[in-house]
C-alpha cells in the first residue's frame, strides 16, 4: 500500500470516528426541551432564598444583574420584568432599545422573552432563550409571512440565504468552466 492510501485510510478512519463522537451529542430529532431547541444553561447560579420573593414579586434582582453584566452582557441584553410560569420558574424579559422599534407603531414596542429562571433545589439556574423561540412566538407577528420556514430562510437569516446561494452559484460555474470542451486548434 503506497504512503497516500494509507495516510487516507487513516484520515477517513479518523473523521468517522470523530463523526459518531459528535453525532451522540445531537438531540433527538423534534425534542422541543433540547438546548438548540429551547434555552442554553448560563453558568450563573444564585442562591434561591434571597432571591424568589423578588422573582415571584416581578422585581429582577440586582444579583441577577450584577451577574450577567460580570460574564459580559450588554446593557440592552439585560432584564427589565420578571413573570412567574410555574412554581419555581420564571421568564425574563428584555425591553429593546429604541433604536429597534422607533419606527413601530406602539403596540409593537414590547419586550422580548430572553431568560428562563428555574430554581433547582436550594440553587437558581439561568438560561438563555434559543433564537428559535423568538422565531416561533413572533415571526409572523413581524414579518407577516404565514410560513415558517419562509420568514426564517427570507428575513431573519436573509444574508445568510443570500451567502449560501453565491456559493452553489460560483461552484457551478467553476464545474462549467472546468468540464467545457475546447476546441483543438489548428497547428
Amino acid at each position: 500500500m503506497k504512503l497516500i492510501s494509507a495516510m487516507a485510510l487513516v484520515s477517513v478512519i479518523f473523521l468517522g470516528a470523530l463523526f459518531i463522537y459528535v453525532a451522540e451529542d445531537i438531540p433527538a430529532f423534534g425534542d422541543p426541551y433540547s438546548p438548540p431547541n429551547r434555552y442554553v444553561k448560563l453558568d450563573i447560579s444564585m442562591d434561591a432564598d434571597e432571591l424568589v420573593d423578588d422573582l415571584n414579586q416581578g422585581i429582577v434582582p440586582e444579583a441577577l444583574v450584577s451577574e450577567l453584566e460580570a460574564i459580559g452582557f450588554r446593557k440592552d441584553e439585560l432584564p427589565s420584568s420578571v413573570e412567574t410560569v410555574t412554581e419555581g420558574e420564571w421568564d425574563a424579559y428584555v425591553i429593546p432599545p429604541e433604536k429597534y422599534y422607533q419606527d413601530l407603531p406602539e403596540l409593537e414596542q414590547k419586550r422580548s422573552k430572553y431568560y428562563f429562571i428555574k430554581r433547582e433545589g436550594d440553587t437558581l439556574d439561568v438560561y438563555r432563550y434559543a433564537p428559535i423561540i423568538r422565531y416561533i412566538e413572533e415571526g409572523h407577528h413581524e414579518t407577516e409571512v404565514p410560513n415558517m420556514v419562509t420568514y426564517i430562510l427570507a428575513d431573519y437569516r436573509g444574508y445568510d440565504t443570500l451567502g449560501e446561494v453565491t456559493v452553489i452559484f460560483t461552484a457551478g460555474v467553476g464545474v462549467l468552466l472546468l468540464l467545457r470542451r475546447r476546441e483543438k486548434r489548428p497547428e
